[in-house]
């Protein structure tokens, strides 16, 4: 790996190579009982590597956006609507294929422009008091952490809150399965969103949701809105040993594999405290280069650090510097491209390179100033 380009964007992340050479485990059709196998074992062991033991998993092709759009779509029933908590890219994802689904739609966010409302945390009352105003709600979407700038925001005081009411907790949990602190087995969440990729060390192109028992009761209830995303035609079809279309068979292979180095190196504490480690480590670096970091250190994920651009430096001219050094960072998104980028410590990364990285910033920044 040593040669090899390290992806530090949020996602697709990099793989070890005993997750790549799972995909040479051969083919397979996927309505052989060996797939049947396969599939079993899969949901058997996403919920257990989560934290999640009563939780059901539902496995779909696709990017983590479809695992977003088959838990909005199949969790609001006929006539009844959904609150979106929106304070970054992703918020507003969620609340787009609401709206672009026919679902009525409710916002919290906070005030201000994209800097200020990016880097402020949902706020549980704010929720709260949007839920006594809009009874019809039946679906509250929050994202556990917001790619966008790094943040994490407090689902825990939010499923506290949507508990007390007949509404289902929806949690984008993409970026955040398996590597952030926040114990999803401690939520009170109904349907998770996740990925093979990012935390879970897998490839892209398997994701998931997992659906606690007031889960799997609300999407059979749920008007079917999608072919490929209804969730209720999952649950039947893999509670059977089967899937309704045809999956990425190699693709689930690796993430078998992933799955099994994950517990290997201790689960879910495991992944966490390198996670952790790995923050600290390249953030002590942007601090002696001066490097100012926008999320406050409160609510600063373990994976991604949005950071101030050096004065002079253009996004475009340090990806280019960073990538002939052997990185590949990110730039800030919508209205912060030009004055921000994100690096992101996730995936399967040597020590060394980024033990190596504050140096190869160093160099690269004085380059793109030259």
């Amino acid at each position: 790996m040593d040669d090899e380009l390290i992806l530090l964007n949020p996602g697709p992340a990099c793989t070890s190579q005993r997750v790549k050479d799972a995909l040479l485990r051969g083919d397979l059709c996927h309505r052989e009982p060996e797939f049947g196998d396969l599939l079993a074992r899969l949901r058997a062991d996403l919920p257990r590597a989560l934290h999640l033991p009563d939780h059901e998993a539902l496995l779909v092709t696709g990017s983590g956006t479809s695992a977003m759009e088959m838990a909005v779509i199949s969790s609001v029933r006929a006539g009844r609507e959904i609150l979106v908590v929106d304070n970054g890219v992703y918020g507003d994802r969620l609340l787009k294929i609401a709206r672009a689904n026919g679902i009525t739609a409710h916002v919290v966010r906070p005030d201000g422009d994209d800097l200020t409302r990016w880097t402020t945390p949902a706020d549980p009352e704010a929720v709260r008091a949007a839920l006594a105003e809009h009874p019809a709600v039946d679906a509250v979407a929050v994202v556990h952490h917001e790619t966008t700038t790094g943040l994490i925001n407090p689902i825990a005081a939010i499923g506290a809150i949507v508990a007390e009411t007949d509404a289902v907790l929806v949690v984008d949990a993409i970026s955040g399965t398996g590597n952030e602190d926040q114990d999803l087995g401690e939520v009170g969440a109904d349907i998770v969103c996740g990925t093979a990729n990012k935390g879970l060390h897998g490839l892209p192109g398997i994701s998931f949701i997992l659906c606690s028992a007031k889960g799997v009761e609300r999407v059979q209830d749920v008007p079917a809105r999608s072919l490929y995303l209804n969730a209720a035609s999952y649950l039947k079809g893999q509670r059977e040993g089967n899937v309704p279309f045809t999956p990425a068979v190699q693709v689930c292979y690796s993430l078998d594999e992933a799955l099994q180095e994950y517990f290997e190196a201790g689960g879910f504490a495991g992944r966490t405290k390198l996670y952790r480690e790995r923050a600290e480590l390249v953030r002590a670096g942007f601090e002696r280069l001066g490097l100012d970091v926008l999320v406050r250190p409160d609510l600063r994920s373990n994976s991604v650090t949005m950071l101030h651009l050096p004065e002079t430096v253009t996004y475009d001219r340090l990806h280019d510097e960073l990538k002939a050094r052997g990185y590949v960072i990110y730039a800030g998104q919508g209205s912060l491209s030009s004055r921000f980028f994100r690096i992101c410590t996730m995936g399967e990364i040597p020590w060394h390179r980024l033990e190596d990285l504050e140096g190869a910033l160093s160099q690269s920044i004085k380059a793109a100033r030259g």
